[in-house]
């Protein structure tokens, strides 16, 4: 059959590899002709209860149950309606708002109760998702280069946008035959963000792999799962692979049978990448850079990349940096923001004013900085909305983090700019201790960077956390933290 959407390729697929297992929650697994009929069904139960081409579908489901949200997202498709995943961690307050924002008709949930003031046409449990197979419209009278999904952004820094990801944008290198490199892939990265979406519920139809999903996240539970499934690959954030590594029982897993792990999504902690090459030196890490506006991505292809700090990979023809009037550049060690180009333009779901400000012929301002080294790595320096200008200097948030990074009690570090009445801003940082370290004071860790920052650099005020607050996808989300470390440099201030 001609494969002209995702969901043509998963078809092929269960033909092929009918009796393959796709996906694996730990709760149930489910085969190609499995994933294929269900989608069908409840597709055509989507389309009986009255859904048209181009209606949205809000899909807030959590990782628990992983099968159903694939089953889910591939039945939209099927019906010809716009899937939106959304995280069930999201407040009423952000669900109204980004329902207001895709107005969606019909949701598929296991968190019912996150959708009561949504009005809708129909909300269904995902162990109660309508199935009609006799509705199921034609599938070759979709069309092809129709919306497929609309990808809420993380959120970090401020409100939440709906990308805009296109059938076209998902079938790139698609044929329904193609064959991953890994035969199996395990993760525990929120399936409703662009990295877990598209990157592992669409994974076995894209590339004819088996996705392996841990329902919620913990060190112990993914090194026991490494060890039962024996993946070929593990995925991990940079937040979950540092709680992985200072794990009290890492070195007891050997991590036999897997070839790769993945990371990216955040910045990636030096000495993270070091502890994991000693403590598995048979592994090949990957680095991985990309974003849901751009649709454009790269990664380390070597061990010597992924052991310099914030190399992301080379800088590949479809990526520039660029200065702040937009102008290309070329030299070594200057940084600019990170843009990148991508095939099928993209779009904010009705937000004109923030599409023209991030999307403009063809070539997506990322928001993030870097720089290429005279190797032509791509080296990243942080976020450009997050640059703290400290008596006329530009400082980058991740040059600070990386050394705070480097202290063996640190867990997790942010930096901010925090408002200072003579300098304009001024540096504050927030970290969490690794367990079983000590006792580490702030002004012990003041005190480390002294020795490893230029003295304009290093933080004036840090605070040591219990906790960070992260969104979904394991970022720390710093807009949280400005407020409290704001109040905390002015004491400080004040005290003095």
């Amino acid at each position: 059959m001609e494969v002209r959407r995702i969901s043509d390729a998963l078809k092929v697929r269960a033909t092929h590899q009918s009796n393959d297992i796709a996906h694996d929650d730990t709760r149930r697994q489910i085969t190609f002709a499995e994933w294929d009929r269900e989608a069908d069904e409840v597709g055509g139960g989507l389309a009986a209860a009255g859904l048209v081409p181009g209606d949205r579908v809000f899909l807030p489901i959590s990782n628990a149950h992983a099968i159903e949200m694939a089953i889910a997202v591939f039945a939209v498709f099927r019906a010809g309606g716009i899937a939106c995943p959304i995280s069930t961690r999201l407040n009423p307050r952000e669900i109204a708002d980004y329902a207001a924002l895709c107005e969606p008709r019909f949701c598929l949930t296991d968190a019912p109760d996150l959708m009561k003031d949504v009005p809708l046409a129909g909300c269904w449990r995902v162990d109660a998702m309508p199935r009609d197979i006799a509705a199921l419209p034609d599938q070759t009278s979709l069309d092809p280069a129709a919306d497929a999904e609309i990808l809420g952004t993380s959120g970090t820094t401020g409100k939440i946008k709906g990308v805009v990801i296109s059938h076209p944008d998902l079938m790139t290198g698609v044929t329904g035959l193609n064959m991953d490199r890994s035969r199996s892939t395990l993760n525990a990265l929120p399936l409703t963000g662009s990295g877990g979406n598209i990157g592992i519920v669409m994974l076995p139809a894209r590339g004819g792999a088996t996705a392996i999903t841990q329902q919620k996240f913990d060190p112990k539970g993914f090194l026991e799962l490494a060890k039962e499934k024996r993946p070929n690959l593990v995925y991990l954030v940079p937040s979950m692979l540092r709680l992985v590594l200072d794990h009290p029982d890492v070195a007891n897993y050997d991590m036999e049978g897997v070839k790769y792990l993945m990371t990216g999504t955040a910045p990636l902690p030096h000495d993270s990448v070091k502890r994991a090459a000693e403590l598995w030196p048979h592994l090949r890490i990957r680095n991985s850079y990309g974003m849901s506006e751009g649709g454009v991505g790269l990664g380390t292809t070597s061990q010597e990349q992924v052991l310099k700090p914030g190399c992301v990979g080379k800088l590949p023809a479809h990526m520039q940096i660029r200065d702040e009037g937009g102008n290309v550049i070329t030299e070594a060690g200057v940084v600019g923001e990170i843009y990148g180009w991508q095939k099928h333009a993209r779009r904010y779901w009705n937000d004109e004013e923030a599409t023209a400000a991030s999307f403009k012929g063809g070539w997506t301002k990322t928001g993030d900085l870097g720089f290429v080294d005279e190797d032509g790595d791509l080296i990243m320096a942080g976020r450009s909305k997050e640059l703290i200008i400290r008596g006329g200097y530009n400082i980058t948030p991740l040059e600070i983090e990386t050394v705070l990074h480097l202290h063996p009690a640190v867990q997790q570090a942010a930096v901010v700019g925090v408002p200072h009445e003579v300098l304009g801003e001024d540096i504050a940082a927030a970290v969490t201790l690794r367990p079983g370290c000590g006792e580490a004071t702030a002004d012990d860790i003041i005190a480390f960077c002294k020795a490893h920052l230029g003295d304009n650099k290093v933080p004036r005020t840090l605070v040591v956390m219990d906790h960070m607050p992260l969104n979904p996808n394991g970022k720390i989300l710093k807009k949280d933290l400005a407020g409290p470390l704001a109040k905390a440099a002015e004491a400080r201030r004040r005290a003095a």
